[in-house]
């Protein structure tokens, strides 16, 4: 699960120690070109994201992006089940579960 960076805040820490991205690298225990991708792409994993933090000294939400953090939301049933079956078959699947759960709630009634 990848996870979106300031970019900025990112560059403007290691800037504001004078540490290039290979002493970043070195310091955080990361290889270089991930570094190098992370302030490109403003993209990293969490593990990278926590060890970059660590060499800072400071907390994870300093360094992620505000509007990343609700992007990772769980998947809804209909996105889940709109992989799985052509469109059409994806109505009548669901037009099939309302009329029985109609007929069921009758039932009960």
């Amino acid at each position: 699960m990848e996870m979106q960076l300031n970019i900025q805040r990112l560059k403007q820490l290691r800037e504001s120690k004078a540490w290039s991205q290979s002493h970043l690298a070195e310091v955080a225990g990361i290889s270089l070109r991930t570094v190098q991708r992370i302030e490109k792409s403003g993209s990293a994993s969490p593990e990278s994201i926590m060890s970059i933090c660590s060499a800072f000294d400071i907390q994870a939400h300093e360094l992620i992006e505000k509007d990343a953090s609700s992007i990772d939301k769980a998947p809804t049933f209909l996105c889940m089940m709109r992989d799985k079956f052509p469109p059409l078959t994806l109505k009548a699947t669901l037009v099939s579960f309302f009329v029985a759960f109609v007929f069921a709630f009758i039932l009960t009634v």
